[in-house]
This record gives structure tokens, sequence and C-alpha cells, in this order.
């Protein structure tokens, strides 16, 4: 191939390159209470109206705590919100993309000030598992002194 063709091709691979890497993925949560499904879209959780800027402590094992500042919505505020009534169900379940899972008690979800839906680490957006980061929502239970059923890339609740 002689150089001048492989130069344009090759700026056409950058430029494909540089798109896909920096686009923005879509972020949406799906929410199942029996047969209703909800599909929420990101730009409905960042713009929140009572989300809340709060202190955290991560705790992994064999690694220091880290303290950090999440920015979420609290989640009995979002279902009432959506106008879901969790006040029948038995357990909530939270799906990560990459296949790990949390159960909870509606108790510890009405437990005010604990059970968040977060979307911000330290000011910044969470990135995508696919980006590195724990995002772009992550579980945060303040409540849980281990941070053990926290939950990153959450994208899916099922109330039960």
């Amino acid at each position: 191939m002689n150089i001048k063709k492989a130069v344009p091709i090759a700026a056409i691979i950058v430029i494909l390159l540089v798109f896909l890497l920096t686009r923005e993925e879509e972020v949406t949560l799906r929410i199942v209470n029996g047969d209703d499904v909800k599909t929420i879209k990101g730009e409905y959780i960042y713009s929140f109206e009572d989300s809340v800027t709060f202190p955290a402590v991560i705790r992994s094992s064999g690694e220091k705590p880290v303290e950090t500042e999440y920015k979420g919505i609290e989640l009995e505020k979002l279902f009432s919100a959506l106008g879901i009534d969790i006040s029948s169900a038995e357990r909530i379940t939270f799906n990560a993309s990459d296949g790990y899972r949390v159960i909870l008690k509606v108790e510890e979800i009405n437990e005010p000030n604990n059970v968040y839906l977060t979307y911000e680490r330290d000011g910044k957006p969470m990135k995508s598992k696919k980006r590195g980061g724990d995002g772009p929502l992550r579980l945060v239970i303040r409540r849980d002194p281990f941070s053990e059923r926290w939950i990153k890339h959450v994208e899916e609740i099922i109330i039960e």
C-alpha cells in the first residue's frame, strides 16, 4: 500500500478510536416491580431534586479504609418519586452488570439516611466498568460498617 493511501486510513482509524473512547454511555436503571417494569434514564437520576452529598468510608479487604464523598439519591425517596410502593415487598434485589447481586430487606431501605443510589464520587461522575470505574451507578449502604454489601455497576432493581 502506498503512503498516500495509508495516511488517510490511519487518520480515520484514530478518529474512530477517539470517538469510541470519549462518547458518553447511555445510563439507564431498570426497576422491576411485579409486572410493572420502569426504565429510568440517567438524566432523571442526575437531576433528581433531592440528591444529597454525604461522606462515606470504603473498606476493602487487605487495603486501608478510604474516606470519600458520594452524591446520590436515598432509595426510599426515589421509589416514592416514581410512585413505587415497597411496603408489601419482602426483599429488593440489586443486580450489577458484572453479575454481582445484593439482596436487602425493605426495612433497611426505609431506614432514614441509609441506602443510596449514587452517581458521583468526590465531585466527579462515576465511570462505568468499561471505563475502569465503579459506576455509573453504585449502591451505598451507610450502615454497612465494612462496605460488604455495597454494589458497583447497578443496572437493575427487582422488588419482590
